[in-house]
């Protein structure tokens, strides 16, 4: 029963306090979609300034629900750029690469880097999905937050 344990974590974390704030269409910021893989959706409070993310899908065994300790920062990539970066890190494995402020533009399409800090230590993160924005993400988040925490969704009928 592992899964019931995940999910259970899951759900501990949406229905806290500060997921309740946190995880709902109006904090939605965008989405990243890879090859292969549910959609990942990243949030931010505007009053809090508290970010996180619902992740449908995970390759490793880490949470799908996620609220950060620390603000994260996001950083929107050409490919060509992204490609570089990547390449750089595994030359410069402990170095925070340098970023230009025009990265900081959330825009469509573009690869999506992370940055958080634990305590003293700035990390970075490049996602392997490509961003996306959504106009109405209502029913996105809605299930969303359903398969995080695994809630069976039934249509009814003609809806």
């Amino acid at each position: 029963m592992k899964n019931a344990s995940r999910f259970r974590e899951n759900q501990q974390t949406v229905k806290s306090p500060n997921g309740r704030k946190l995880f709902t269409s109006d904090n939605y910021l965008f989405s990243t979609k890879a090859e292969d893989r549910e959609e990942t959706l990243y949030f931010r409070n505007s009053v809090t300034k508290q970010t996180g993310r619902l992740r449908q899908e995970h390759k490793k065994k880490g949470r799908l629900a996620k609220i950060d300790e620390e603000a994260s920062t996001h950083l929107f990539l050409s490919k060509k750029r992204y490609k570089y970066l990547k390449r750089w890190n595994e030359e410069n494995p402990c170095q925070v690469p340098a970023f230009c402020c025009h990265e900081l533009r959330l825009l469509e399409d573009k690869h999506h880097v992370e940055f958080a800090c634990e305590g003293e230590e700035v990390r970075w993160h490049a996602s392997e999905g490509i961003v996306k924005v959504r106009k109405n993400p209502k029913p996105l988040v809605r299930e969303a937050l359903n398969t995080v925490c695994g809630v069976q969704q039934t249509r009814r009928f003609g809806k």
